[in-house]
C-alpha cells in the first residue's frame, strides 16, 4: 500500500509546469527503462557493412549472361 500512498501524495501535490515535467519526464524513463530511452536518443549506426553476397572477382560482363558460370 506504500506505492497507493505514495501516487496520492504526488497527486495531491501542488506543483508547476516544471515540476510537473520533470515529474513526467521521471516517471517516462522508469517505466521504459534508461537504456532503452538512451538508445532511441543516441542516433542509428550506418549499414556501410553490408556486403553483396553476390560479388563477381571479374567486373561487368565476367559470367555468363541469364546463367551460371562453370569454372
Amino acid at each position: 500500500m506504500a506505492i497507493k500512498e505514495e501516487l496520492n501524495t504526488l497527486l495531491t501535490k501542488k506543483m508547476d509546469r516544471k515540476d510537473f515535467l520533470k515529474h513526467v519526464g521521471i516517471g517516462v524513463v522508469a517505466v521504459t527503462g534508461l537504456s532503452a530511452f538512451l538508445k532511441a536518443l543516441a542516433p542509428s549506426p550506418k549499414k556501410a557493412a553490408v556486403q553483396q553476397t553476390n560479388t563477381s572477382q571479374y567486373g561487368y560482363g565476367g559470367s555468363v549472361y541469364g546463367g551460371t558460370k562453370n569454372s
